[in-house]
């Protein structure tokens, strides 16, 4: 498992979180409160989950139709459906019931679970609940090779 975890609060923006898994090139992001996982927010939540009036795409195709406009601002602040996206927190998107691994589970009881979910990644928590790793189906890849 990964211990260095990257993790994002309920609260955190949206865009603060996207910018996390593009610098460190990961697919998720376990939600903590308090040292516990509340949920995780992948990639494909960007663009399947959150408030009814925000749509990734419907944002980016709104992005793409004013950049050649001389004041960007303006038009977005006439734009309520991009004033909302611009508010909403990893809460507003995450999976709340993220499933977790326990970090005293052996190697062939990960596998049976990264088989039958067909999740990419799992945060690993001790006995307490806590948040003390991230396991991917990467990691279980390279530690075939070994």
């Amino acid at each position: 498992m990964i211990k260095e975890v990257i993790f994002v609060f309920p609260e955190t923006d949206i865009r603060e979180a996207a910018t996390l898994m593009k610098k460190h090139r990961i697919h998720g992001l376990p939600v903590v409160k308090e040292k516990k996982v509340v949920g995780i927010v992948t990639k494909t939540d960007f663009f399947v989950r959150g408030p009814s009036s925000f749509h990734l795409p419907s944002y980016i195709d709104f992005i793409k139709n004013i950049k050649g406009t001389k004041n960007v601002e303006k038009e977005i602040q006439k734009n309520s459906r991009i004033k909302k996206f611009l508010n909403v927190k990893v809460k507003d998107i995450m999976t709340k019931k993220c499933l977790t691994v326990n970090s005293e589970m052996t190697i062939e009881e990960l596998f049976k679970i990264f088989s039958k979910t067909e999740l990419q990644v799992f945060p690993v928590v001790n006995k307490s609940e806590i948040l003390v790793g991230v396991v991917t189906s990467l990691d279980l890849i390279k530690f075939l090779k070994i």
